[in-house]
């Protein structure tokens, strides 16, 4: 499983490559439809073995990490600096705690 996901990797970046390159070669050039084209195929059957590969379930979850561990970015250092006469002080407290839950929850669901 390891090594497809490396191909896939190197799929997908070899196309990304291949149309950054092409475009900047300029519009003039016989070629680039053909070079972005190859790209496009490269990083679609890149995206394909990767989305085959893995299973659903990992890809929500890691998602959800990354939202959980925004959220709690955000409420630990966002959230207290919101005006003192919108909230009062023992609010900017409670976010940081809830932050601290979110983000800890966000980093396990990314790590494992």
């Amino acid at each position: 499983m390891v090594l497809d996901i490396i191909a896939a990797a190197v799929l997908i970046s070899f196309g990304v490559f291949a149309i950054i390159f092409s475009v900047d070669s300029g519009a003039d050039d016989p070629k680039l439809l053909f070079i972005l084209f190859i790209g496009a195929v490269f990083i679609f059957a890149g995206g394909w073995i990767i989305i085959s590969k893995i299973t659903w379930e990992f890809i929500i979850r890691k998602i959800a990490g990354l939202l959980l561990g925004a959220l709690g970015i955000f409420l630990v250092v966002g959230f207290p600096d919101v005006a003192p006469d919108y909230q009062r002080a023992a609010m900017s407290k409670t976010g940081v705690f809830f932050g601290l839950i979110f983000l800890i929850i966000g980093i396990y669901l990314l790590l494992f």
